[in-house]
């Protein structure tokens, strides 16, 4: 496993996105197996609200490492979120990583946002073989994908995500399923089922339906710990829609 000492994850899948910054300690380097990285002390901020990610990621990135006490050309290992999510947001967001990445020669991992959202879950709501995990894809329609327990009990597998209208995929959801994502937030009928009926579905608490900075960073910790990075030039973001331009071209 490459040496770890100083970390950064960013997290643009969603608006307005998050990014983080922190120091492994030096005894944990030594001793990996006693490794916890949910313990560790981490900067963490949100990108502002207004002005757009492409402007506003690098200048958080700088001021979040410097409040860690470095700086990017520090930086040995860079964990982002891979999608789904919005174009412009995760493309700006898997770009830097890459860059800062080959720039450093420093080690990179990409992580589902879909595993993260599905590890937040079972946390809150207790171990499950299957999350269903939704994102609001626009249009009035979901993106809708699948999480299955991860073999290495660390990252989840991601079914390939489609495109559907909500009251198809009301339909298709099984009594009891776990169900989380961003896309809750449009879903008033799921969120009054489940008042009217406890027990139809599990919900994690509405914070979970967001990724949060620090459950990306503590499984990217985990993957290289394992040995598990991402090539720069082979990491992809997984994108909620086609960009405009492509979908105009089909038409």
């Amino acid at each position: 496993m490459p040496s770890i000492h100083k970390f950064l994850a960013i997290e643009t899948s969603t608006s307005p996105g998050s990014v983080a910054a922190g120091t492994l300690p030096s005894h944990h380097a030594e001793k990996p197996e006693s490794r916890r990285f949910e313990n560790f002390l981490v900067q963490e901020s949100q990108l502002p609200k207004e002005g757009g990610q492409g402007r506003n990621l690098m200048p958080t990135l700088v001021a979040t490492v410097e409040s860690a006490g470095w700086s990017l050309n520090k930086v040995d290992l860079v964990v982002v979120a891979t999608g789904p999510g919005p174009f412009t947001g995760l493309r700006v967001g898997v770009t830097t990583a890459k860059a800062l990445a080959w720039t450093n020669g420093c080690s990179l991992v990409g992580i589902s946002t879909a595993s993260c959202l599905a590890t937040q879950a079972v946390a809150e709501c207790g171990s499950c073989d299957q999350v269903e995990v939704i994102f609001d894809a626009g249009r009035g329609e979901l993106y809708v994908a699948t999480a299955s327990q991860p073999i290495d009990n660390l990252i989840w597998q991601i079914s390939e995500g489609t495109v559907r209208k909500p009251a198809d995929w009301r339909k298709t959801l099984a009594p009891g399923s776990l169900v989380t994502g961003p896309g809750l937030a449009m879903q008033h009928d799921v969120i009054h089922e489940l008042n009217d009926n406890p027990g139809t579905l599990k919900l994690p608490p509405a914070p979970a339906w967001q990724p949060y900075v620090r459950t990306l960073l503590c499984i990217g910790l985990a993957a290289v710990e394992k040995g598990i990075t991402s090539p720069p030039a082979e990491l992809a973001p997984t994108y909620l829609r086609a960009s405009y331009a492509e979908d105009r071209s089909r038409t």
